[in-house]
């Protein structure tokens, strides 16, 4: 049945093709020297003679494959919060210990001992571990991996045990082992759940990371604390040494402080001769955290390993960057946005072949409506944390994107892959040979106590880790979840294709490890189960590829931290070797690359851990590729080869900042979806003081004052003087510059919004402030604005008198989001007097975000176009016979969405006014079209007498609620009385929840779409153009448009991120605000942030474009909610 293989061919080398390599040596590396043939043979791979299934993946049955691996739990009431809290069980390893080119599977358990199987081929392996020596039944086993430890070419392994030794089985060259672990000095004990080894320091030998987690104090620890004296005199507390890996602190704003339980510290161990030292102390590893896995990358491309550390529950993943003389340092909190809450196993790889290495970690956040409620428990036991963890920590899956910066992209959603449950061990591979890396993710619980009827029950009735509560959980079934698998499918996306390849397991899966068994050149996958046999799964697919694999020429025998690109027809892909990955697991070291239908590699660049580079050229695809690292290559230093990025922040305008007041919008309306409150910073820039530059309007936040910065040759100066920081309690919204008195200087108009203060509080007033000429402001009495919160303002001369009038958008109204204020105009009477206007044409705008005015059908009047929330981008033509609503006309109102801001030009050069439109991307948990569209429904659904917001969303053809149990009976008690369990509460739909005619009498918003885009005018209607991938990876509420790179053709600049979403949904904070070329057509590519220098970390609100010292080049200006005002030139 299984005898699918031709013969094996092996050729030494190809004369010609080894040639070509030897004699196109780059400037890299100058001596020229041609390495002896033997570095480099080449080998034809197996092929299937059919492919026998039609899914991608086809199961070995275990009595075939002789795995008879037979998962024993043990002593479960004993272990239970153990089982339950860090599941330190279920890894698997692979590796050809025995040199024979197939390789073998290393399987770990908490009880029995792990199980060593020799592959023998045709998917046949063999039980040896009796006699290989490495039989051991005490070991509560956990991580395990191949690797060559001593440095003398084959493969060693390593078995890490929870609170029992770490077992290192050294290999003797004859299929036995014998255990070293403490002449090495890696017998340490502890709650170890990994060694991660690694070439830290470029020596060529490997050193290792040990992963330890949370553990059992011992029966009579007493908790306590001690108290530091601090500079201000106060005392705080701190938790002693002695029981630090028990218990943290956690310290909050305003002197708060949190107990929650510690784990372990883990450990580095430096190799020094072949005997390993603990240098933790000295290299900059920190903290006691509740660890579950660690995965090496070097995501800085310097050639040196860096580590990120994946801590479940309130501890922060750690991203250590490596100086490259083994010192390490925490950078995460200035290079990624937030990280998963309850972090599991973490891969990384090349996800957009960009060359540079990407990141997947994984959490437990559900794929269906009913899990994700029933575990979503109560809110506020933590909501303290998710308002305060730093970095941010959410329950769900990240995937960072390398950008080349000191940054990242963080895209799970938009990618698809943001929730797989309750996941452990994922895998990036390129699983059907397409070029592109997919996903597998193995799923599965011990226990489900994220169930949040089960766990409140079992917390109101037994004392954790009482008899009775041990019991209780020993009686509980497994939780079974699918495994899922994800096709890469470009553009950062990802599609399911579990089922379609026959991934779908329904299990307790754990570990999973992937290596070519039969030669074939895909990777095939090892599953470990806690609820029954292995999983072995062979790779049916058909595609080309090429196998690689690397030979070090010293200790580092297998080449750990080397890293392989292959370029071909214009694409590249990269890898790199490090073992360790996902949930306690290892893999073999043999790279294998899917090329499609490729069957030319132009070039494969290996780039050793030494820092040597070999280059191969026109390599034949369906061959494994085995290459020598040769002694005689030069070292190569390629850490800064990088061009200079087009912009650079002005360091002589560093300190300019907005500081954002301190509201909570949820206090009033508790299911409120986004703060209101924070809308600024409102920018305005006018030469003010008619110098020949700009000078620089902030509006401040609720009760602090506002800022003028007066421009002198580029250098921004705080004016004390000017008259506009007297009055500080409003929020500054927008405001503009304009001569409204005919005196030729400009004066400022301010809207004010936000929703701190009562309605038609007096702080809701907008103001006219009259400049006497030289920069110094006076308030207007006779500008009569209403008290009403504003979110915009624009200019128009409505009644063509030759007075500039004001358009002023309306917000919502205070409180009671989301109804809105009316947008209304303020008449030029002339000589500095306005008055408000109230056009009932105006009145179908509702929560404007943002207002333009400009001539869209080259009549040579300007139409007003408003950016809604919640609606349409609105036109409205004017004309002799007033206002006129034209959005329906031109197509436009098919198209709703949360609209934050707009902006026209001609972008496609066919003589007329586009409109971009930036929104709320698809990087949240939103997911909006025109069939199943976001939902708010608004009503006193509990007669209360005070209004409430139910938001919905389709769970297949079922609506359903977006917001949890806890949160929603909170703020409606009537339905804590009527669900009574987070189980009725999730299997129920919205009706059944608040009734058929509470929800059809509610007043109803909905909107269609997420993306950003470009509505392209087509003279009769507008055609909506979305804007790349990577403009969707974060909301935005800025842009501006310029021409980047002189070509003339327009250009965008996008501000992203958004901090203001309720807790339960957290940040929005995937990007680093962005350029997008124009290609002239309404087309545009994404320009890369190292390219660019342009990947900002924050909630920006305003980006703006202007030549800031009169130089004759623009500066890109962003302004940041609670931020720094970044300003960047041309380098």
């Amino acid at each position: 049945m299984h005898q699918l293989y031709s013969s094996i061919k092996f050729y030494p080398f190809f004369i010609l093709l080894y040639l070509n390599s030897c004699n196109n040596q780059t400037s890299e590396n100058p001596s020229n020297i041609k390495p002896s043939p033997n570095l480099i043979s080449f080998e034809s791979l197996n092929q299937n003679s059919t492919k026998l299934a039609d899914k991608n993946f086809e199961l070995i049955d275990n009595s075939y494959s002789g795995i008879d691996f037979k998962f024993d739990l043990g002593d479960f009431y004993n272990r239970a919060k153990e089982y339950i809290f860090a599941t330190p069980m279920g890894g698997v390893a692979t590796g050809d210990f025995n040199g024979d080119s197939l390789p073998d599977i290393y399987l770990t358990r908490p009880s029995g001992g792990n199980r060593l199987y020799k592959n023998l081929g045709g998917f046949k392996f063999l039980d040896i571990t009796e006699s290989a020596n490495l039989d051991d039944k005490s070991i509560w086993g956990t991580g395990a991996g191949f690797i060559d430890i001593d440095g003398d070419s084959d493969l060693d392994i390593y078995a890490c045990g929870y609170m029992t030794p770490n077992k290192i089985f050294i290999n003797n060259g004859d299929e036995t082992f014998t255990e070293k672990s403490k002449t090495i000095g890696l017998d340490h004990v502890a709650a170890s759940m990994n060694l991660n080894f690694a070439d830290i320091d470029g020596d060529t030998d490997l050193d290792a990371y040990l992963v330890t987690t949370t553990k059992l104090p011992p029966e009579g620890t007493k908790f306590g604390v001690n108290f530091v004296k601090q500079e201000d005199g106060s005392e705080k507390p701190v938790i002693p040494d002695e029981i630090a890996e028990y218990w943290q602190f956690i310290y909050l704003p305003n002197k708060k402080v949190h107990k929650t339980e510690a784990g372990q510290a883990d450990r580095l161990f430096l190799n020094e001769n072949g005997k390993f030292k603990d240098v933790t102390a000295r290299s900059g590893i920190e903290g006691n955290y509740f660890t579950l896995s660690a995965t090496w990358w070097d995501y800085d491309s310097d050639g040196d390993p860096d580590i990120y550390v994946s801590n479940d529950y309130t501890g922060p993943d750690m991203l250590y960057n490596n100086d490259g003389n083994g010192f390490f340092k925490n950078i995460i909190h200035s290079s990624i946005p937030h990280t998963p809450w309850f972090s599991m196993g973490s891969d990384s790889g090349d996800v957009n072949n960009d060359g540079m290495i990407d990141l997947f970690a994984t959490d437990m956040a559900a794929t269906s409506h009913y899990r994700e409620k029933v575990m979503m428990g109560n809110m506020n036991d933590m909501g303290w944390f998710l308002e305060h963890a730093n970095p941010r920590q959410y329950m769900r899956n990240a995937l960072y994107v390398n950008t080349g910066t000191n940054k990242m992209l963080e895209s799970a959603y938009l990618s698809g892959i943001a929730s797989t449950d309750w996941s452990w061990s994922p895998r990036l591979e390129d699983f059907d040979c397409d070029g592109l890396i997919d996903l597998f993710v193995t799923n599965g619980v011990i226990r489900d106590s994220m169930n949040s009827d089960i766990s409140i029950m079992a917390e109101k009735n037994f004392k954790g880790g009482s008899p009775e509560w041990r019991k209780f959980w020993t009686n509980q079934k497994m939780r079974k979840e699918r495994n899922l698998a994800f096709k890469n499918i470009g553009d950062l996306k990802f599609i399911p294709s579990g089922n379609s390849w026959g991934l779908d397991h329904d299990g307790v899966s754990l570990g999973a490890a992937t290596a070519d068994f039969d030669g074939d050149g895909d990777l095939d996958i090892i599953v470990n189960n806690a609820d029954g046999l292995p999983l072995l799964y062979k790779n049916n697919t058909t595609n080309n590829r090429v196998s690689i694999k690397l030979i070090g020429n010293n200790e580092n025998s297998h080449a750990i931290g080397s890293s392989v690109k292959l370029i071909y027809s214009g694409k590249i892909q990269y890898k790199e070797i490090n073992p360790v990955k996902g949930w306690l697991s290892s893999n073999d070291t043999t790279l294998s690359f899917g090329l499609g239908e490729t069957t030319v590699i132009d070039e494969i660049i290996v780039k050793w851990r030494s820092g040597k580079t070999q280059k191969l050229h026109s390599i034949e695809t369906n061959q494994k590729i085995t290459i020598r690292e040769s002694s005689k290559y030069n070292t190569t230093d390629d850490k800064n080869v990088n061009n200079l990025p087009l912009f650079s922040i002005m360091k002589e305008n560093k300190g300019i900042t907005h500081q954002e007041s301190i509201f909570d919008d949820f206090n009033k309306q508790p299911l409120l979806p986004n703060k209101q409150s924070i809308r600024g910073p409102s920018l305005c820039w006018g030469d003010i003081d008619n110098d020949g530059d700009n000078d620089l309007f902030i509006g401040g936040a609720a009760n602090l004052p506002s800022q003028l910065y007066i421009n002198n040759n580029g250098k921004l100066k705080l004016s004390d003087s000017s008259g506009l920081n007297k009055h500080a309690k409003p929020e500054i919204t927008c405001c503009i510059f304009f001569d409204v008195d005919s005196d030729n200087d400009l004066d400022l108009v301010v809207g004010s919004g936000s929703n701190e203060f009562p309605i038609d509080d007096s702080a809701y007033i907008d103001h006219l402030y009259l400049n006497d000429g030289k920069g110094k402001f006076v308030l207007s009495s006779n500008y009569k604005a209403p008290s009403k919160p504003t979110s915009s303002l624009s200019t128009i001369d409505i009644n063509n008198d030759g007075n500039l009038d004001i358009i002023v958008g309306g917000s919502s109204v205070a409180g009671s989001y989301p109804l809105s204020e009316k947008t209304y105009i303020m008449l030029n009477k002339g000589n500095g007097n306005f008055v408000p206007i109230y056009n009932k044409s105006l009145n179908s705008t509702k929560l404007p975000n943002d207002i333009k005015v400009g001539d869209i059908d080259n009549d040579g009047n300007n139409e007003i176009i408003i950016a809604c929330e919640w609606g349409p981008i609105r036109i409205y033509k004017n004309s002799d016979n007033g206002l006129q609503e034209i959005t329906t006309d031109l197509k436009l109102d098919s198209r709703t969405g949360w609209w934050n801001s707009i902006n026209l030009n001609d972008f496609d050069n066919d003589g007329d006014l586009d409109i971009l439109a930036t929104n709320f991307g698809y990087n949240t948990k939103y997911k909006a079209s025109i069939s199943k569209p976001e939902l708010l429904y608004f009503s006193d659904f509990d007669e209360s007498g005070n209004f409430d917001i139910v938001e919905a969303k389709y769970e297949g053809d079922s609506l359903v609620p977006r917001r949890g149990f806890s949160c929603s009976q909170l703020a409606m008690p009537f339905i804590k009385d009527k669900m009574k369990t987070f189980h009725n509460f999730a299997s129920s739909n919205l009706s059944e929840i608040y009734s058929t005619t509470s929800i059809s009498s509610a007043t109803k918003y909905e909107i269609n779409t997420l993306e950003s885009g470009v509505f392209i005018n087509e003279k009769t209607q507008f055609e909506f153009i979305k804007l790349p991938p990577e403009a969707q990876i974060a909301p935005s509420f800025g842009s501006a448009v310029t021409d980047i790179n002189e070509d003339g053709i327009l250009d965008i600049v996008l501000g992203q991120n958004f901090y203001g979403a309720q807790r339960e949904t957290g940040r929005m904070d995937g990007g680093l605000s962005l350029i997008l070329l124009g290609n002239g057509d309404c087309s545009f590519l994404s320009m890369a942030h190292r390219d660019s220098g342009i990947h900002i970390l924050g909630d920006t609100r305003k980006v703006q474009s202007l030549d800031l010292n009169n130089d004759g080049s623009h500066e890109l200006i962003f302004g940041l909610n609670n931020g720094p005002l970044l300003i960047y030139s041309r380098q």
